[in-house]
């Protein structure tokens, strides 16, 4: 039996599950507390669905952020998938995140989701260019006012 999906605002709930796009909304201004060039700013997360998979993108790296990763995941239950993909430190982070965090994967196990695959590696650089099935609209800091639930511009 496949999970209840609903449409919430700027994203998804999948098996209770929220999946959010936000950012911090400050148009490249610095962060918050001054610290850094817009580090907030370059933070953000994002959602799209194709077909029965929703995929989530949260980006916490920065130029200014050091001893980057990459890590992720997919789960399935039933006909539903959802990856989940996040760009992190483990340096310190002297700023506001500006996105929504990334579920952690025990919240699936613990809903009865079947891990499909996952992963953990070191990040050169802040994790550009993102995911092969991000889109650059998408997959840029995206504009949560100008954006529909399917990752395109709201017409």
């Amino acid at each position: 039996m496949n999970p209840v999906v609903e449409k919430i605002p700027h994203g998804y709930r999948v098996d209770g599950v929220d999946l959010v796009r936000k950012n911090c909304g400050c148009g490249g201004l610095t962060g918050p507390g001054g610290a850094g060039i817009g580090d907030c700013c370059m933070t953000y997360s994002t959602v799209k669905h194709e077909g029965n998979t929703y995929y989530f993108v949260a980006k916490y790296t920065t130029p200014h952020t050091v001893m980057n990763i990459e890590y992720g995941y997919r789960v399935k239950k039933g006909d539903v998938e959802v990856d989940v993909h996040v760009y992190d430190t483990k340096g310190p982070k002297t700023f506001k995140y500006g996105g929504a965090p990334p579920p952690d994967l025990s919240v699936w196990q613990e809903k009865g989701w079947e891990v499909v695959s996952r992963f953990e590696r070191h990040l050169e650089g802040t994790g550009e260019p993102m995911p092969e099935w991000c889109s650059p609209e998408v997959c840029l800091r995206p504009d949560i006012g100008l954006m529909s639930g399917h990752g395109e511009k709201k017409k």
